[in-house]
């Protein structure tokens, strides 16, 4: 393919650290950008996990971040946001970037220093000179040993999609993303009562933000655990007219759920991550020059909620800042 063919720079992941490194390319004067995206539509994860009316902050957890970059928003409703995101795409001129439904499963540099990032959609492989991981941590973990019945398949999931206001909900897993998935159901504010199951009894596997807070929850009641125990099988029950889902524990308890959600590892971020030859430090995150955010492989960088556990808007709009900055002075 001839470098007239190559975009500048592909974007993977069209969340808010995706839309703003369109947004400072553009303003860079860097047309020849694509950004895939593997839901329907752009801050997909802000439309299916924000309850109507919730509040987009810019800070998380408490601490606290300054805008440095061209891309900024006031805090507000999820709606508010989504319409503030939306008009900055317009006023750019970058609607015609996107490439919705396309999942991307590998970047790779060939023999050029060119990255092809194949996708499993009509675009297939596509060529560029940068390439920015800009995905969330939200991945599609691996399934339990038992089997799930089929009247309550429904409600075994493997990510935070379908769960409804008012549920009582077990998420099962011990690394990061059970945390963030058992935590982020509370921080929603939808009623739910969550409990969270982890094998062994303590909690070792997740990075020491995340722990802290599942820790705290626990103590302030936010968060039930259930840890040191696995599960032997789950069964349907019926409860007035209504199938949910019986918890069978291999310490002989048993105990009635809406929903269970499973977080146990597999086809995640820090797979993507790893697959892309990128070096991860202990905690599964990438390995990158904190000014600049690129990676071990020169023109490969990642920002975001990848980079870091204390993943936050305004975090997202700077690293898109800092890694456009340096690749406008490298094209």
């Amino acid at each position: 393919m001839s470098l007239d063919k190559v975009f500048d720079i592909v974007i993977i992941g069209a969340g808010p650290g995706g839309i703003a490194a369109a947004i400072e390319a553009k303003l860079k004067g860097i047309e020849k950008v694509l950004i895939l995206e593997k839901a329907d539509n752009h801050l997909d994860m802000i439309r299916k996990f924000y309850k109507p009316g919730k509040r987009v902050d810019k800070d998380w957890q408490g601490k606290k971040f300054e805008f440095i970059g061209n891309v900024t928003f006031e805090e507000c409703s999820k709606e508010e946001f989504l319409d503030q995101m939306d008009k900055k795409i317009k006023d750019a001129g970058i609607e015609d970037k996107f490439k919705y439904n396309h999942h991307v499963y590998a970047v790779e540099k060939n023999k050029d220093g060119i990255f092809e990032i194949g996708a499993d959609h009509e675009l297939g492989v596509i060529q560029a000179k940068k390439a920015i991981i800009a995905i969330g941590r939200m991945g599609k973990p691996n399934k339990p040993a038992y089997k799930f019945p089929p009247k309550i398949r429904p409600k075994l999931n493997f990510n935070l999609d379908k769960v409804k206001p008012n549920e009582k909900v077990l998420v099962v897993g011990g690394g990061d993303t059970a945390g963030e998935y058992a935590y982020g159901l509370v921080d929603m504010n939808i009623g739910c009562d969550v409990t969270l199951n982890y094998r062994r009894a303590e909690i070792t596997r997740m990075n020491p933000t995340n722990k802290e807070i599942v820790e705290r929850y626990f103590k302030e009641g936010k968060i039930k655990p259930k840890l040191g125990v696995d599960i032997e099988n789950v069964e349907a029950v019926e409860v007035d007219g209504e199938y949910k889902v019986k918890v069978n524990y291999k310490d002989g308890t048993s105990e009635i759920f809406d929903r269970v959600v499973y977080a146990l590892g597999g086809t995640s971020p820090v797979d993507f991550l790893k697959n892309s030859g990128i070096e991860l430090n202990e905690w599964g995150e990438p390995n990158c020059n904190p000014e600049t955010l690129e990676t071990n492989i020169e023109g490969l960088y990642t920002i975001g909620d990848v980079v870091t556990s204390a993943g936050s808007i305004a975090l997202a709009f700077n690293h898109a800042y800092q890694a456009i900055n340096d690749i406008a002075k490298k094209l």
